[in-house]
């Protein structure tokens, strides 16, 4: 494809880091599979915290406008946790060559994901706990 050009190519790839015409990178097949299930689990998950942590909330602080900023606050702070991580996890990805290391590399990537997502999860309901056991002492 550049035999023609060779001499120009290698001094254009050596000054912007062109990738060589003949390696197979897989990377954007993989970009193109994660994105689309990255948004469905994060809309998907945000949307069912978002619908019944309103129930749990109002259990614990009974004051319905303060249901809902703390409610409004935890989504946004959630969907921009998942675009944040996405965005970095993109950026670091190594090179991918082969079909078998799209899927490691996906599987690997989400299931980090859905694990953190547990993680920031619980550690809001130990705290959110923890706030109203702290508010019913007062009392």
């Amino acid at each position: 494809m550049f035999s023609d050009y060779s001499n120009e190519y290698r001094a254009i790839s050596y000054l912007y880091k062109l990738p060589n015409p003949k390696d197979m990178n897989l990377n954007i097949i993989t970009y193109t599979i994660y994105l689309p299930i990255i948004v469905f689990i994060t809309v998907r998950i945000g949307w069912l915290c978002y619908k019944n942590g309103e129930l749990f909330l109002f259990t614990l602080f009974e004051d319905k406008s303060l249901v809902k900023s703390i409610n409004n606050l935890l989504l946004i702070g959630y969907y921009l946790t998942n675009i944040g991580y996405a965005i970095i996890t993109i950026s670091y990805w190594e090179t991918i060559h082969n079909v078998v290391e799209v899927i490691n590399s996906l599987t690997f990537t989400l299931g980090k994901i859905i694990l953190i997502l547990a993680v920031l999860h619980y550690n809001n309901i130990f705290w959110l706990q923890l706030t109203h056991k702290h508010k019913f002492l007062k009392q």
